[in-house]
């Protein structure tokens, strides 16, 4: 059975986004771009919910081909286009780069997806979503990314529920950006 694991961007007081939706604030320094190459090219599977899925497709499937383009636009650009992906969503018919559109029961599909074989799903983002799997106990780890900005409302990821995690790795990167990796507690914590 594959793992569900959430990828998710945080201010340092547990917020996705500001109270007006901003997500301006993420520190995206050398160090933790390549980083999110790496832990990007170890799922087979990328999940969004219908708003992050938009924002990724309008700049990710060219972002390597143009002058421009950075190491990191350069090497993450080709594992977005050839990674299949899932984007749940009632309102989105179509869409495109490899791209399957669900609008069914979310936890029968999330829970078809986790029985296939391969190396692992994961969430982008999409604080919305993420609660919804989060309540259906279909979420195995986190991946959270904590930057140096206080937002002081917004989206949390974390409802007012409890929450029991095991941290299972810890990093700094670029002097800013702390990565913390947990996994639910019903989850081994193998590797």
């Amino acid at each position: 059975m594959r793992n569900l694991t959430v990828w998710m961007q945080m201010s340092l007081d547990g917020y996705t986004e500001g109270p007006h939706g901003e997500f301006d604030w993420p520190v995206v320094e050398p160090e933790v771009l390549g980083y999110f190459v790496d832990l990007a090219s170890r799922f087979d599977t990328f999940l969004f919910g219908r708003k992050v899925y938009e924002m990724m497709a309008g700049y990710w499937p060219t972002a390597d081909r143009q002058d421009s383009s950075t190491d990191y636009e350069r090497a993450y650009a080709p594992i977005w286009r050839d990674t299949p992906k899932i984007v749940f969503s009632e309102t989105l018919q179509h869409a495109r780069w490899n791209t399957t559109v669900i609008n069914g029961d979310l936890a029968a599909e999330v829970t078809r997806l986790k029985q296939q074989p391969g190396k692992g799903l994961v969430l982008f983002g999409g604080s919305q979503i993420a609660h919804e799997l989060m309540d259906l106990g279909l979420v195995d780890e986190y991946r959270l990314f904590i930057h140096p900005t206080a937002l002081g409302a917004g989206r949390p990821l974390f409802g007012a529920g409890r929450t029991d995690l095991t941290l299972a790795d810890a990093r700094t990167f670029d002097n800013a950006v702390v990565h913390l990796h947990y996994r639910t507690r019903a989850t081994p914590l193998s590797s």
